[in-house]
């Protein structure tokens, strides 16, 4: 389910939770109606009804453990309604993660999967349900009140409208300090992530004591700002239990100054004191709105970004998929690149099965930009688009079962999904069976059977127990694995010991399909690899979006 416009919260009211909602309100209905039962039971208890008192009891009795109940059930709705929210947003989250061209720090990410979906389902289940069940029980009650004598009602209500003009203000200070509080916590988990990334190093300089001193003054920061905030949120909360006690109070006083018979004075606040419960949480909803927009002004402009970026893909895929194909391009085992500010249309990269090419360029950086770009991670320039054929296939023109098997990337540092070994490797290619998966295995020279489990270990925390050896190894089997026509491999070299870097050359040499690399001049001589030099300059774009013509 996609939100409402790009960017875009979900919509709560939407799918199942329409009917939750609906719950909540039939819910808040029920204990009203359940509040003027025990009202009237209460009027039972006096000389001359036409009711028992017994009768009259266990109807006040009754009445309150089916309100518990209703209770009971009005918080199992409020979470489904806020769990299944957030599982919805959670997932968009995740999604623009893992959408081409995002660069998000890890410590920020964490903290909007934590922390600010907190805000959110705490609005949710916690705010708006109430709100959805509490309405009804306010205004039943006000109704009934109004209906046994208009100044009860009167009384009841006035508390109520002072509270409201009082949390107006309240309620911009509470989202101010709620947003500063974000902001300290953001602050604080990029810190986290980038020490605990950094930790080996900082352990050897023997730098734990400064980096604790920056991780305690961040939080410093962090308890401050909740200090200061929890003043405000504390007002609200008092706001609504006075709120709710002067209602109760109000009716009373109606009642004796009214003159009103004691036993209906008595029902009226009881009537009160059932709607108190919405009121007193009357200032936590307020609290639980303000910390949902402070996190809500974060996470609509990460997720209009992603939205922004998911569009750019689909519209590059669309228009490359177009694309006619190049001369010679159909041949079996065939790679025809044009990659816009690396690889210029007017001399396209073009290679054939067995030809080894080493990418160079004067930035260092622009061999693993174009294996980013031809694998999808990274988006073309705007108005640019990038013509990917391999095996007389249009890359982004297939399907993603069949683009994976086209191209197999092997890089350093790889970082690995939590799963199984076998799982790791077989992450491409799932279609492919177990005995494949052994021949890899044993062709880049990782013993699986050092591990208990064997190819079955779990791989936690991006690749342990791998050493880092042993993950640029599985990098290489996963990239090899079914034998994509082409194979990137981008300084792999320096992620392996000297056994492993003769491996990695016999690997190379023997692969049946184009290899496109980077790595050293031994490597390269060892293969008989071309070098081919990459530019670096950025794609002219015109005033239309488009990409300038040679000619000007």
């Amino acid at each position: 389910m996609r939100s409402p416009e790009p960017g875009a919260l979900p919509r709560v009211f939407v799918g199942a939770r329409r009917s939750w909602v609906a719950g909540l309100v039939a819910l808040g209905l029920g204990q009203g109606a359940l509040g003027a039962v025990g009202a009237w039971a209460l009027t039972q208890l006096r000389p001359g009804s036409a009711w028992p008192i017994v009768v009259a009891v266990v109807s006040i009795v009754a009445t309150a453990v089916a309100v518990g109940g209703l209770r009971v059930e009005e918080r199992i709705a409020a979470e489904r309604l806020g769990q299944d929210y957030v599982r919805e947003l959670r997932r968009e989250l995740v999604e623009s993660e893992l959408t081409p061209g995002g660069r998000t720090h890890l410590g920020i990410t964490v903290a909007r999967t934590t922390n600010d979906l907190a805000s959110v389902r705490n609005w949710v289940s916690q705010g708006v349900a109430p709100l959805m069940s509490g309405i009804p029980l306010i205004a039943g009650s006000a109704i009934g009140l109004t209906v046994l004598d208009p100044f009860l009602g009167l009384g009841f209500l006035l508390p109520l409208g002072v509270l409201a003009a009082a949390m107006v203000p309240w309620a911009r200070t509470a989202y101010l300090k709620s947003r500063r509080l974000r902001q300290a916590r953001g602050r604080m988990a990029t810190r986290i992530a980038d020490t605990v990334g950094a930790s080996q190093g900082i352990i050897a300089a023997h730098g734990a004591g400064r980096e604790l001193g920056h991780i305690d003054s961040a939080s410093a920061d962090v308890v401050d700002r909740a200090v200061d905030r929890s003043v405000t949120v504390g007002a609200l909360r008092a706001g609504g239990t006075v709120a709710a006690l002067l209602a109760t109070l109000a009716v009373a006083a109606v009642g004796v100054v009214r003159g009103l018979d004691p036993a209906v004075t008595v029902a009226a606040m009881a009537m009160a004191g059932l709607a108190s419960t919405p009121i007193v949480d009357l200032g936590r909803i307020v609290e639980y709105r303000q910390t949902y927009l402070a996190a809500r002004a974060v996470l609509v402009p990460a997720l209009a970004d992603a939205a922004r970026r998911r569009a750019e893909h689909e519209r590059a895929g669309t228009v490359a998929a177009s694309a006619d194909l190049p001369d010679g391009a159909d041949v079996p085992g065939r790679v025809h690149l044009v990659v816009p500010g690396l690889v210029p249309d007017s001399a396209p990269l073009q290679a054939g099965p067995g030809d080894r090419i080493r990418l160079t360029g004067a930035d260092p950086e622009a061999p693993l930009r174009l294996m980013r770009r031809v694998t999808g991670l990274d988006l073309p320039p705007a108005g640019a688009v990038d013509e990917l054929w391999v095996d007389g296939r249009n890359v982004r023109a297939v399907a993603p079962s069949d683009g994976r098997a086209l191209v197999g990337l092997a890089a350093r540092g790889a970082v690995f999904e939590r799963g199984t070994l076998r799982r790791a490797l077989r992450y491409r290619r799932p279609d492919l069976d177990d005995a494949t998966a052994d021949t890899v295995f044993a062709t880049v020279g990782l013993d699986v059977g050092r591990f208990p489990e064997g190819a079955r270990t779990v791989l936690r925390a991006g690749g342990e127990p791998l050493t880092v050896d042993e993950r640029a190894r599985l990098a290489l089997a996963r990239a090899i694995y079914g034998e994509p026509p082409l194979l990137l491999v981008a300084d792999l070299d320096r992620d392996l010991d000297a056994e492993g870097r003769e491996r990695l050359a016999r690997v190379l040499a023997a692969y049946p399909g184009v290899v496109l690399f980077a790595g050293p001049d031994e490597l390269a001589r060892a293969l008989g690899a071309r070098d081919v030099r990459l530019a670096a300059e950025p794609v002219p774009v015109g005033p239309d979006g488009g990409v300038a013509d040679d000619d000007g």
